[in-house]
């Protein structure tokens, strides 16, 4: 069997790409026409529309590219596939996959994107009922996004993985000082369903189980509710009006507003937040219990997926392999969206990545040496369980419900939620 370089393998995949781009007379008179649909931020709208221009100059493909902010996207998306209007390109989440592919919205890949390139882990977390329904744009993890400099402030200059939530109240009560009432430690994160998850996780549960249901009792959740609420009190994090102005959009995040030290992110996120942010941002892994594991597990960051009502999925299918295989595509791309599963796609970023994007990749490589398997998809309903946590968690953090009243109500509506969506 003949081993192939790096280079040789970047080349051969420039040059399949090449080929299935070159335009043709006919091509130009018979463009297909596309949607493209993605969550974003600037900078990853940015990406994603140059790269879309490009792709479209080369093959003459038209593409209307659109982009929404986390919370909207899911809510048109909804609407729209509804309606049978659904994007041909839709950028999809692991939370979200099952409950579309099972709904027969998507198209199987498995013919059109074989990704002999990706992991069988990176293939299988895009898969549902064993067939591929949506291509892994890049892994990520959960991580604290912190000031490096007003960390240093109180005497932290690294970060130890193994830290613990005592020494999170600690640091975050220290920096709450300097600047009382206006800027605090760290964001507000009770009212977060992946933070929650994350909490479970390293006490050995998970949020559902196999079959789609809750996986957490009650008592799970005022325990999460009480964490908050102590350190709210303590004042280390925002009062309530602060965290409800929060809304997943990176500009919103408290360390973005200038009002908190750290907040609760995705990996990946940290190419977006230090774009906007003037002070010099790093990634740590969550605090953790004193026993048990850290939590982690690695994930598709997002996928991209073809809609079952696209008149034309092989040219879908040639835009996601420029994205994923191609090294124009991949390099306009970058690891805003995570770190490609390509060993092709990473040889072709490498030599060019910055520190920032270094740290990216070494965050999930030393992340992955502990972490845990991937948890269960979410089930059908997972989306308005989400929401449902933010409600509540707001309704105990402005004080218009006690702890334990806020975790009953979560706990049985999340049990309704699940039942009804079945």
């Amino acid at each position: 069997m003949t081993l192939l370089t790096r280079r040789q393998i970047v080349a051969s995949a420039g040059a399949s790409v090449a080929l299935a781009l070159s335009p043709s007379p006919a091509l130009a008179q018979n463009a297909a026409k596309l949607r493209c649909f993605w969550w974003g931020n600037p900078d990853r709208d940015r990406r994603t529309k140059a790269l879309l221009d490009v792709y479209s100059k080369k093959s003459g493909t038209q593409i209307a590219a659109e982009s929404l902010g986390w919370g909207d996207y899911w809510t048109k998306l909804a609407t729209q596939t509804a309606g049978g209007n659904a994007p041909d390109l839709i950028q999809m989440d692991y939370r979200y996959l099952f409950e579309y592919a099972r709904r027969q919205t998507l198209l199987p890949l498995d013919r059109l994107l074989p990704l002999t390139d990706f992991s069988a882990n990176d293939r299988n977390g895009g898969k549902v009922d064993g067939k591929l329904y949506g291509v892994n744009l890049g892994t990520n993890s959960k991580a604290m996004v912190y000031d490096a400099a007003m960390l240093e402030k109180v005497g932290v200059k690294t970060m130890n993985p193994s830290w613990t939530w005592s020494d999170f109240a600690r640091i975050s009560g220290e920096i709450s000082k300097i600047n009382p009432g206006k800027y605090w430690g760290s964001s507000d994160n009770s009212r977060w369903e992946q933070g929650f998850e994350q909490w479970l996780n390293m006490q050995g549960k998970s949020l559902y189980n196999p079959d789609g249901q809750a996986a957490f009792t009650k008592d799970d959740v005022a325990g999460w509710f009480d964490l908050w609420d102590k350190l709210r009190k303590a004042g280390a994090i925002p009062p309530a009006d602060v965290g409800a102005g929060n809304t997943a959009k990176v500009e919103e995040y408290e360390v973005s507003r200038g009002l908190a030290a750290m907040s609760f992110v995705n990996s990946n996120q940290i190419v977006a937040f230090q774009a906007i942010n003037k002070n010099s941002l790093a990634i740590s892994p969550f605090p953790r219990e004193k026993t048990g594991t850290s939590g982690h597990y690695i994930k598709p960051s997002q996928m991209m997926s073809i809609s079952s009502k696209s008149k034309s999925p092989e040219e879908a299918a040639k835009i996601i392999s420029f994205m994923v295989q191609a090294p124009e595509g991949v390099k306009i791309l970058g690891i805003e969206r995570g770190v490609p599963c390509s060993s092709a796609a990473r040889a072709t970023l490498l030599p060019d990545l910055d520190a920032l994007g270094k740290m990216q990749i070494d965050y999930v490589a030393n992340v992955g040496k502990t972490a845990i398997p991937l948890p269960p998809p979410p089930p059908k309903g997972a989306g308005e369980i989400e929401n449902l946590l933010r409600r509540v968690a707001d309704a105990v953090a402005f004080g218009k419900t006690s702890i334990a009243d806020g975790a009953a109500q979560f706990h049985s509506e999340t049990i309704r939620v699940l039942a009804r969506s079945a």
